[in-house]
């Protein structure tokens, strides 16, 4: 299934009235199908091949890139995005392992307004992780060259067109908004927690739950407010260069225990553990990279700061200690 695959409910499995079977409508050779096939540790095998059967998998204006902050431009016209109907709301929002990721149908209240005043409507969201070893992250965009442990992609499509069948193909079509993952020794993100637990309940390719309450708003980061975007496509085929990306500069935060659930819950076509679904990063070919926010601070200069504080710190106590000592002495 492709970033937006369409999909129908087959009848329930007996035993479990709330899993059911979902037959995906794509071609066998298409869409992430491509991804899982044949995996190294490095990402899927067959990327470089996409774009013989693909052309525009071969464009130069793909997606993911790596976001290099020291050379992404601030526009200070980019305001917050506008997120309607991601609060929580009751129904039913079917969540699938297609065979090649968790998707999780979206309801068409869900709109987010960019900076320009375009409207786009809410579509699925579905995630990218890595996972074939402990330490292969799974994200798709990278920032600064570093890879999150996972990324969640929102798909919209314009609101100008009917449906998302037919803004696929539009020049402006579609939106994704994205939210890197990144794990840490606290505890876990409660709102991922049924999330998370429904994961056993789709273990193989074609079932399918339902989740009757969804609260996307909580699923991201506190600060939506910030981001980076970039004119770029589909990271799976066609690799459509249609797709206008907001990628949040916060991440969303899993326990371990949840990012190691979400690497190996899912199986894929082949019965075997579903990892390193991405795309790996793409050139960005002279695009421009534009941010909302400024002099954010990089990761690395705040660890090296704090490495430096420390062991300041810890060379004047010694040294203040020796020189107590040579004073009694």
């Amino acid at each position: 299934m492709t970033e937006t695959g369409e999909e129908f409910k087959a009848p329930q499995i007996a035993g479990s009235p709330e899993t059911t079977l979902t037959m995906p409508l794509f071609p066998p050779s298409g869409g992430q199908a491509l991804l899982s096939r044949r995996q190294t540790s490095e990402g899927p095998l067959d990327q470089t091949q996409w774009s013989k059967e693909y052309p525009s998998c071969g464009g130069r204006r793909q997606s993911p890139i790596d976001l290099q902050r020291r050379n992404v431009q601030y526009n200070p016209s980019l305001k917050a995005l506008n997120l309607t109907g991601y609060k929580s709301q009751g129904g039913q929002f079917p969540m699938t392992n297609n065979g090649h990721t968790v998707q999780i149908s979206l309801p068409p209240t869900m709109r987010m307004t960019a900076a320009d005043g375009t409207e786009y409507v809410a579509k699925q969201m579905h995630f990218h992780w890595g996972g074939e070893s402990s330490e292969i992250s799974g994200s798709e965009h990278t920032i600064d060259g570093i890879r999150y442990v996972a990324e969640v992609h929102i798909v919209h499509y314009n609101s100008k067109y009917k449906s998302y069948n037919i803004a696929q193909s539009a020049p402006d079509g579609l939106a994704v908004l994205a939210a890197l993952i990144k794990v840490e020794d606290y505890g876990e993100n409660t709102y991922y927690s049924t999330f998370i637990s429904q994961l056993n309940n789709i273990r193989y390719p074609g079932q399918s739950t339902v989740l009757s309450d969804l609260d996307i708003r909580d699923m991201l980061p506190e600060n939506v407010h910030h981001y980076y975007s970039y004119k770029g496509s589909l990271t799976t085929p066609p690799c459509t260069e249609n797709v206008y990306w907001f990628v949040l500069a916060s991440p969303i935060m899993f326990s371990r225990a949840q990012g190691w659930k979400l690497e190996n819950s899912i199986l894929d076509h082949q019965n075997k553990t579903l990892h390193n679904i991405y795309r790996m990063t793409q050139p960005l070919n002279n695009r421009v990279v534009e941010t909302n926010f400024m002099n954010l601070p990089n990761e690395r200069k705040i660890n090296f700061c704090l490495s430096s504080a420390i062991f300041s710190f810890i060379y004047l106590f010694r040294r203040r200690e020796r020189e107590r000592e040579r004073d009694r002495a």
